[in-house]
């Protein structure tokens, strides 16, 4: 029994440094065989496992914090470095959105209401505006003039010198060289009818085109002045040899019915008169021929009543439907 003090004296020694539980059952187990125990032993016993408790809550406790922080700064850093990529990439495409947009920006230039408008354009070129029309000028580059007609014009367009004279139109884009030219916007459709000079006719967002030269220029499958373009859907569809008195015949104040078909002249009247037509029972065939004047709304459906043997009921203010006659 007198050797028992100086083993538990030693016991700190003996522990097990690979975790606390060990520890303390190595001290409870060597407690338990020496019942016998003095209270200054049982005080080493609880001193060793202090000191356990100490070394292992300082240094894995200060060496996880180390890594921690380490770990932690480094997703901040290539969080910084990703922010910094598509701040640049946000600030680089808002000026090229910048740039382009401006040189798409809209501005409406001249309008006309119940009469034709004339407007006259700093180059020296014409624009008569049917009524009920827009014409709207599109910034563009210094040397090119770009312009958006809704509803029906002629224009009479100066020689350009430098850049193009460009007007876009419902599915269609004009480009211009100096010429004279009808273009008409509504109803779904867009028509052009050269009358002199040169153009280019394309669909808009389509690589679908057709340039339209004076004769000295010709080329096989391409327009000849006095000649029209339809653009519907998308489809551009040609009548060569066509009259202009069905094309600019408005400017007379007057609507040219001689073969062309009903709707076609319903569209015309509706647009003229800024008035909606539903049609209720057309006639079966144009046998109409010549000109009918564009005068008082009233006195104009009642002469086309006539002259299509139907007539115009009015449902509401500006809304009409033609009933045919049997």
């Amino acid at each position: 029994m007198t050797n028992k003090p100086s083993n538990r004296k030693n016991s700190p020694q003996k522990f097990n440094p690979n975790g606390l539980f060990e520890d303390m059952l190595h001290s409870y187990r060597e407690g338990y065989e020496y019942e016998e125990a003095t209270s200054s032993a049982k005080k080493e016993v609880w001193k060793a496992i202090q000191h356990h408790i100490q070394s292992t809550d300082e240094s894995p406790h200060t060496e996880l914090t180390r890594q921690s922080f380490t770990l932690y700064k480094l997703p901040i850093a290539k969080l910084f470095r990703y922010a910094a990529v598509f701040l640049v990439g946000i600030l680089g495409w808002w000026a090229l959105y910048g740039i382009f947009n401006e040189e798409k920006s809209v501005n409406l230039l001249a309008e006309s209401s119940h009469q034709i408008k004339m407007v006259y354009l700093e180059d020296g070129s014409k624009v008569q505006l049917r009524p009920y029309s827009q014409l709207y000028r599109i910034t563009s580059t210094a040397n090119d003039q770009h312009f958006k007609l809704e509803g029906e014009a002629y224009f009479q367009v100066a020689k350009q010198n430098d850049g193009e004279f460009i007007v876009d139109a419902g599915e269609g884009q004009i480009r211009v060289l100096g010429t004279a030219f009808n273009v008409r916007s509504y109803a779904n459709e867009t028509q052009v009818f050269l009358e002199e000079g040169r153009i280019t006719l394309e669909v808009l967002s389509s690589s679908d085109s057709i340039s339209t030269l004076p004769n000295e220029y010709q080329k096989p499958g391409l327009l000849e002045p006095q000649s029209s373009a339809t653009i519907q859907k998308g489809v551009i569809t040609i009548k060569e040899n066509d009259s202009n008195a069905s094309h600019v015949d408005w400017m007379e104040s007057s609507l040219y019915v001689t073969g062309n078909p009903f709707n076609s002249l319903i569209n015309e009247l509706s647009h003229h008169y800024n008035i909606a037509v539903k049609i209720t029972q057309p006639p079966t065939e144009n046998f109409a021929n010549g000109s009918l004047v564009l005068g008082d709304l009233e006195q104009t459906l009642t002469n086309f009543s006539l002259l299509f043997n139907g007539e115009f009921v009015k449902k509401s203010n500006r809304k009409y439907e033609f009933v045919g006659i049997d």
